[in-house]
């Protein structure tokens, strides 16, 4: 039998991580181990780690950032299997034992499914996808996770909110910028693991999410013009983990074009009149071009295994 560790990185939101915990407590299939990863100072959390009504082992993290509390999950971890999941997630009751299923397929040393984002308990209106977990040849990231339908198929990259991995195979990297949650360590992972086997999404593997507010500065709305450097810089690192040409095609892209949270030339001009956008441009150009510099004199990601 497979045997799986969930690991929850969580920070100064004890009401939602009891939720989160009261959701693993349910689980058909439960987890070999609970570990929930905090700060030393952070009493709220263990209070309610220790309280939980499934067993959990409290390790803590004296660096900042989900990513620092993932490398420290994972080395706490002895499972063969580890999963991770947000402190403002609830896993469905069968959610450990669908990503054990499917984690038996051949080649498999990744699994993940659908984030259902909710509103006060409400599923929000989405617009479903098939497109899902894609890195283009040129660097542009597809993600669509929390909206994705129909089967189970391979995918270049999971969501941290939702996924397992082989625990033997997972590095987790460090080297982002950034000091919360840290954009774009998936496709790091997903790019890190490309070559030694299949990561398998499927939506119907889910987790209800409720998106809660991070006390740093990657703010979900009008985050700092330090995070959104720190975003644009995570996306040229990340890809170059595959290779510095795939970095440099990635700040090509970044920088003629951009995407929504990272405006490039041409998104600027587009949408020059209005305010984020304009917000946005300078920090993207800035983060794009420090991730090429730290790519190009080899200052790229390295990473922690178990």
């Amino acid at each position: 039998m497979t045997t799986f560790s969930v690991i929850i990185a969580t920070y100064g939101r004890p009401d939602l991580l009891k939720r989160c915990l009261e959701g693993l407590s349910q689980q058909l299939r439960p987890a070999d181990e609970v570990i929930v990863v905090t700060r030393p100072d952070d009493t709220a959390s263990h209070d309610v780690a220790n309280g939980a009504l499934v067993t959990t082992r409290l390790v803590d993290v004296a660096t900042p950032g989900v990513v620092a509390a993932m490398a420290v999950g994972l080395r706490a971890s002895t499972s063969d299997w580890v999963a991770f999941t947000d402190d403002d997630a609830i896993a469905s009751p069968t959610w450990i034992g669908d990503l054990e299923q499917r984690s038996h397929g051949d080649g498999v040393i990744g699994v993940g499914g659908r984030d259902v984002l909710e509103d006060d308990g409400v599923e929000r209106s989405t617009l479903l996808t098939s497109d899902v977990g894609r890195i283009a040849a040129f660097g542009r990231f597809t993600g669509n996770h929390h909206r994705g339908t129909g089967g189970a198929r391979s995918v270049a990259m999971l969501k941290g909110v939702n996924c397992a991995y082989d625990a033997s195979l997972l590095g987790i990297p460090t080297g982002l910028f950034g000091t919360g949650a840290q954009a774009h360590f998936e496709i790091a992972i997903g790019l890190d693991l490309e070559g030694q086997g299949t990561l398998i999404y499927d939506p119907s593997v889910t987790v209800r999410h409720a998106p809660g507010t991070r006390l740093d500065g990657d703010r979900r709305i009008l985050p700092s013009r330090a995070s959104i450097a720190d975003v644009a810089s995570n996306a040229v690192l990340a890809c170059g983990v595959r290779s510095k040409w795939f970095a440099a095609q990635r700040s090509m892209f970044s920088l003629a074009i951009g995407d929504a949270s990272c405006p490039g030339v041409a998104r600027f001009l587009v949408g020059i009149t209005k305010a984020d956008i304009r917000r946005r441009f300078l920090p993207s150009l800035f983060g794009t071009l420090r991730g090429l510099l730290f790519v190009a004199c080899g200052r790229g990601l390295r990473f922690i295994r178990r």
